[in-house]
């Protein structure tokens, strides 16, 4: 006897059900969220105020982070070095700001500390026919993260690509210098995620690289990256005494190069 397949009716609502499932499935993984950061939260103040006694703790973590440079221009770790201190304070698993303390550098770069916030929220999937959002469903709409631009003092050597000094934004020299300046590390606290082509790139991929990655484990990539320093600086001290050794070099041409101090 063949297997009795459903109905339309019944497999209709199998659909409607396991939609109904998911939702709950996202509601507990919310929940579960929360939860963690609620624990956390003393635990972060506390660590926030031991790696502030750590010199160039940021700048090592920063700097050697083979994701971070990535995002932003060559040019512009002259300032990441500048960071003394990065902080993430969440209102809840949805609302988040993250807190940069810069040291200043005479002449060029003024000391401040800028906080940029953050959100989650459900916008319209612009990219859906109309007939597709003519639907009774909740389908076309996409949970997406946004900000709202933030003051920032840009150094004065980027000047001429700070988007508040350029006269002409539509000359051929005008868009070049305002692209330029928009893929900045400075062009990232003008990032909404509001203005696809026009702002910083990947500015929410930015934000959750620190948030979800480089301030929970801060430490871990700290430890690694001091550790990765010290054996280079052993094998300059080697190398300087004549010693020469090639056995690995095939192994390791193919790693990630990251930044030297």
């Amino acid at each position: 006897m063949g297997e009795v397949k459903p109905n339309e009716e019944e497999e209709s609502n199998a659909f409607l059900q396991l939609a109904e499932c998911e939702l709950k499935v996202d509601a507990i993984e919310k929940d579960v969220a929360q939860y963690r950061l609620d624990k956390m939260k003393s635990v972060y103040q506390e660590r926030d105020g031991l790696v502030n006694k750590i010199p160039e703790f940021w700048k090592i973590v920063l700097s050697q982070h083979t994701d971070f440079a990535n995002y932003i221009r060559a040019s512009d770790f002259t300032y990441v070095d500048c960071i003394q201190d990065v902080k993430v304070e969440w209102d809840n698993v949805d609302e988040f700001k993250i807190i940069i303390k810069f040291d200043g550098i005479k002449d060029d770069f003024e000391a401040q500390t800028v906080t940029k916030q953050f959100k989650r929220q459900k916008i319209i999937d612009d990219t859906k026919s109309k007939e597709d959002s003519d639907s009774d469903d909740d389908d076309d709409e996409l949970e997406k993260l946004i900000s709202e631009p933030v003051d920032i003092k840009w150094p004065k050597k980027y000047e001429d690509i700070c988007p508040e000094s350029i006269q002409d934004k539509k000359s051929p020299e005008g868009k070049k210098k305002y692209r330029q300046g928009m893929k900045s590390l400075f062009g990232w606290f003008r990032w909404t995620g509001l203005k696809p082509g026009k702002e910083f790139p990947h500015g929410d991929s930015f934000a959750e690289l620190i948030v979800d990655d480089l301030y929970p484990y801060c430490v871990k990539y700290y430890t690694e990256a001091h550790r990765d320093l010290e054996d280079e600086n052993d094998d300059s001290d080697s190398e300087s005494e004549g010693e020469l050794d090639l056995s690995d070099d095939e192994g390791n041409e193919n790693e990630p190069k990251r930044r030297k101090l």
